[in-house]
């Protein structure tokens, strides 16, 4: 026998194997990803838009589609400038409701109102919104804390109240799926990466007395650049388009 040929076949083999298992580990880590992130919600014509303009989704796509309305606010408190806070506190509080609650609600009026926006703010700044009984957030109406050195400094504060509607019905809103097929087959650039999508309220500020907000599901890429997708009628708000979100 061959031996030196029966040993190279062998190494080949085992080569092409490894191959082979290699191939197929790949190809089950990829559906589990695609599994995880409900990229079957997706059309097929989307999915392959997304190969074409490389376009990839980092965030999980949510599935909820309550019935909501539009909503009518008025602001009864907007700070123009930072206010210091009397007793700093670590910035770590940000991170567990209870400790920012607790920490905080002596100085900064109704701060059980606002919720963190992880993807907001800057490096000397967190970024909370102020949220509804529903718990969905009003991207235009933020809480602003200052830090420096780690510890919270200053807030600046802006706080609504809702004014009931004479005529305004509940109604199912658009998926999230729906609302992100439409931004990637109309909006996103080749190489786009979205990687959070909330939903919350959103409309643009007039000099008014008073605002409208639609249920809005609010699109962010890896780049910072934020789209606003109305949830009651699939229209992408053109004045927000493009738009980074630290930069509101």
């Amino acid at each position: 026998m061959d031996w030196s040929r029966a040993k190279n076949i062998l190494i080949y083999a085992f080569l092409l194997l490894n191959i082979v298992l290699g191939y197929q580990l790949w190809q089950d880590i990829r559906e589990q990803l695609h599994s995880d992130l409900d990229w079957t919600s997706l059309s097929e014509e989307t999915r392959q838009m997304m190969d074409v303009k490389r376009i990839q989704v980092t965030s999980k796509i949510p599935a909820e589609t309550p019935a909501l309305r539009e909503i009518t606010y008025r602001f009864v408190r907007r700070d123009p400038e930072p206010v210091s806070l009397e007793d700093p506190q670590d910035s770590t509080i940000i991170f567990a409701e209870k400790d920012l609650v607790r920490g905080l609600q002596g100085e900064i009026p109704q701060i059980k109102m606002y919720r963190y926006d992880s993807f907001g703010g800057s490096v000397d700044t967190l970024r909370l919104h102020q949220r509804l009984a529903n718990g969905l957030p009003i991207f235009e109406v933020t809480l602003e804390l200052s830090t420096r050195s780690q510890k919270i400094t200053a807030y600046r504060q802006q706080y609504v109240e809702l004014i009931e509607p004479k005529v305004n019905q509940e109604q199912k809103i658009l998926s999230a799926s729906k609302a992100l097929q439409s931004v990637i087959d109309n909006v996103l650039a080749p190489g786009s990466i979205v990687k959070d999508i909330q939903l919350g309220y959103h409309g643009q500020l007039f000099e008014a007395d008073t605002q409208v907000a639609a249920p809005s599901w609010r699109i962010l890429l890896e780049n910072g650049e934020v789209y606003y997708v109305n949830a009651m009628n699939g229209a992408v708000d053109s004045s927000e388009a493009g738009k980074k979100e630290n930069e509101k």
